[in-house]
């Protein structure tokens, strides 16, 4: 079975997003949880701020790539 890690430079699917995010806010929970403060949150606040506009930008690339003549594809 061949599976390939999501990329994110690349996005090619909605799996790369998905897994990138849930990935993300798993992380910021787990963060959350351990260690509690101010700075803390805010951090994790700004960092699922860049997650989801990753993923804003990376849906908008996703669906130019299938709605694009030619559908040439960065990656092989």
């Amino acid at each position: 079975m061949n599976v390939r890690p999501p990329s994110v430079r690349y996005p090619h699917s909605f799996y790369d997003v998905f897994t990138i995010v849930v990935t993300a806010v798993v992380v910021a929970a787990i963060v959350l949880s351990v260690a509690y403060g101010t700075v803390i949150r805010i951090e994790m606040a700004v960092l699922l701020t860049v997650v989801f506009a990753w993923a804003a930008w990376a849906i908008t690339k996703i669906l130019a790539q299938e709605t694009a003549p030619g559908k040439t594809k960065p990656y092989k």
